[in-house]
């Protein structure tokens, strides 16, 4: 069974498809603003380089979120229309999630590129969240991870744009440029683990807004 993986959720997308967990394939592209006009037609060099006609996907798997507001949009809306057309199943993958599976150590914290100064961040222990994604500026999560006193591995986009600063914590470790980069085949991985189940008429972007503080509480 094949599947196609989408993820246009931060500033490098791309497009992979898989069979039973194996990488047939990947295309990436990192033009932010135009995802909308890159998103298909990647698609459809993705299955002429592996030999693949658009009716042999069974599946089709994307990245929910968090992430840029228009770039989840234009994913969910390309997987949900590609579903709807090929009368396949759609299955939506938490972000972090596709981060927190690249990396073998104990506790991790994934961090995301937001914008500006901003971050999407989310704590693991083990396999389990150690509650939901949060948005913090650069200098939280700078200072949180440096109040660690046990090893904890930080890996996703954000952890590449803080390496120099985060290197230098005694308790951290940065994952690898490579398992730092917005991964299709990674939400293909996970949706393909999900199964047959089809979220056509309930999935939904994983929106998260900084919190707004209290005129008191400032």
């Amino acid at each position: 069974m094949i599947t196609l993986g989408i993820d246009s959720s931060e500033a490098e997308g791309g497009v992979a498809l898989i069979r039973d967990g194996m990488v047939l394939g990947e295309e990436r592209f990192s033009e932010r603003l135009r995802h909308s006009e890159e998103l298909l037609p990647a698609v459809n060099r993705l299955t002429d380089s592996c030999g693949i006609g658009l009716d042999e996907i069974a599946r089709v798997c994307v990245n929910r979120g968090p992430g840029s507001f228009t770039g989840l949009r234009i994913g969910l809306a390309t997987a949900m229309g590609f579903s709807q057309a090929r009368g396949i199943p759609v299955t939506g993958v938490d972000g972090t999630l596709a981060y927190r599976a690249r990396v073998k150590a104990h506790r991790v914290c994934v961090i995301i590129v937001n914008r500006r100064d901003l971050f999407y961040a989310r704590w693991f222990s083990g396999e389990r969240a150690s509650g939901d994604v949060e948005v913090v500026t650069r200098d939280d999560i700078v200072s949180r991870l440096s109040a660690e006193r046990r090893g904890i591995v930080v890996v996703g986009s954000g952890a590449e744009a803080l390496r120099d600063e985060l290197s230098s914590l005694p308790a951290v470790e940065v994952a690898p440029p490579e398992a730092n980069r917005a991964s299709s085949v990674w939400i293909a991985r996970l949706g393909e683990e999900k199964g047959d189940e089809n979220e056509l008429l309930t999935l939904e972007p994983l929106y998260v807004e900084p919190a707004i503080r209290t005129k008191t509480e400032r």
